[in-house]
């Protein structure tokens, strides 16, 4: 390097949007999730690898692009559907497998409880999402009313709202993909329902 030269400085986290990663991957995992409460694909056991690699690992890279950026609340929603989808997943295969001591008749029992502790705590999630465009305390409403429904032994029917939050899910990542090549997004998301 002569003097003339100067060093190339590279900024890590210097840009781009978290949302491009983390929604597809949210989209992806609610949709199993929906498929798997109505037994479309026979149960819940069989989504657990792709909620556990492709969702949970890949929302917490999103948390991580989010933290590095400095957005702390994508970085927080991110990081609790990380935390709830790799949870779900290792009770799934878990209690399957027998490595909580579960017995067989308790399964229900411990996904009931997953179910229970993400639906109250995705019930704050959602007042915190007030100040958001419409869609997203609409899906985490929705996510909300779902666990619930699972929670009480309504599988069909939180299935069916499941597969409503992932098309929002997908929906949402469509108009970031927009944004990201710089063209106009596809209809408003909806303005905050509180300013």
């Amino acid at each position: 390097m002569t003097a003339q030269e100067s060093p190339v400085e590279v900024h890590l986290g210097a840009g781009g949007d978290p949302l491009i990663l983390g929604l597809p991957v949210f989209a992806v995992a609610s949709l199993a999730l929906g498929m798997g409460l109505t037994d479309m694909p026979a149960g819940l056991q069989i989504i657990a690898p792709l909620i556990i690699l492709a969702t949970g690992l890949f929302q917490l890279v999103t948390t991580g692009w989010a933290i590095v950026l400095g957005q702390s609340m994508v970085a927080v929603i991110f990081g609790l559907f990380s935390g709830f989808w790799l949870t779900l997943g290792f009770v799934l295969i878990g209690t399957h497998h027998g490595w909580f001591g579960v017995p067989a008749a308790g399964v229900g029992s411990a996904e009931q409880l997953v179910f229970i502790c993400y639906a109250s705590l995705f019930f704050f999630l959602f007042i915190a999402c007030l100040r958001l465009p419409r869609v997203y305390p609409l899906i985490v409403i929705l996510i909300v009313a779902a666990l619930a429904l699972a929670a009480a032994g309504m599988f069909e029917i939180a299935g069916y709202l499941a597969l409503s939050f992932s098309f929002l899910g997908f929906y949402a990542w469509l108009n970031v993909t927009q944004t990201a090549m710089g063209a106009k997004p596809f209809p408003p998301l909806g303005s905050p329902l509180i300013s």
